[in-house]
């Protein structure tokens, strides 16, 4: 059987198996060093998706990578940090799509490309605990608009100084709320999730290795080589998703 026919028209079988065993990286990248993932994983979706599919796709994709890391560190989750940002996300979900909605391909991947850049040079506030319904609110209007809020996300819970695994494990189940309600919110304003639902699903499978292999290393020793690999990947990547911004506004 041709695997091919149930694939988008824009997206060719290689290109298929290139972006299965790139989610395999990027959520071991995500789970070992708790960086980083979502926003190569981005980057890459950039170079085969159709732009108006970046952000819809990028978020059911970073659902099962980020549900598998809760699946993997259960016990460390905490229903007092988890349901105000659930909340939170969904009233986020519903603003987002009402913004998103009429927002140009062209300004949306120029969005994505500054996020991208100012979260490698940029600083985002700690912000904590008292913060974490309006955080759940904030990110998932970021995330519908340029795709990655990881790094936003992470600053919620950094100062509560919790030990590598539950830091993991709470911040996928952020991020697993996140990408469940802003699919939704997409879904809602029309996108065919149907075209990629062969494609998603080998991806979200194949990245429970990648989430297992992720947490049993979590990498301590060689994280700053790794961070430094990582940042210039994103760095280009940032750029390059500018570029095809400005390119789609007709202003290159």
């Amino acid at each position: 059987m041709d695997l091919a026919i149930f694939l988008p028209s824009t997206i060719s079988f290689n290109s298929a198996i290139f972006l299965i065993f790139f989610n395999l990286l990027t959520c071991f990248i995500s789970t070992a060093l708790s960086l980083g993932g979502g926003m190569l994983m981005l980057v890459g979706l950039s170079f085969i998706l159709p732009t108006t599919a970046l952000i819809p796709v990028h978020g059911i994709i970073q659902l099962g990578s980020n549900f598998a890391r809760i699946f993997v560190s259960v016990k460390e989750l905490d229903k007092n940090l988890i349901i105000p940002f659930v909340i939170g996300t969904i009233i986020g979900a519903y603003f987002g799509a009402n913004i998103v909605e009429f927002l140009s391909p062209g300004v949306g991947q120029i969005g994505v490309g500054i996020f991208i850049l100012y979260s490698l040079f940029g600083k985002f506030p700690e912000l904590g605990k008292k913060y974490i319904f309006a955080g759940g609110i904030f990110t998932t209007i970021m995330s519908m608009l340029f795709g990655a809020s990881g790094p936003v996300v992470s600053t919620l819970i950094r100062n509560m100084n919790f030990n590598p695994t539950k830091h993991v494990s709470i911040h996928g189940a952020f991020m697993t709320a996140q990408h469940l309600f802003k699919s939704f919110g997409f879904f809602f304003i029309g996108f065919a999730f149907q075209e990629y639902l062969l494609l998603v699903t080998l991806m979200i499978l194949v990245g429970f290795f990648g989430t297992y292999f992720g947490k049993k290393v979590l990498i301590s020793k060689g994280k700053s080589y790794f961070k430094k690999v990582l940042t210039i990947i994103l760095l280009l990547g940032g750029i390059r998703i500018i570029y095809l911004g400005l390119k789609n506004l007709s202003y290159i």
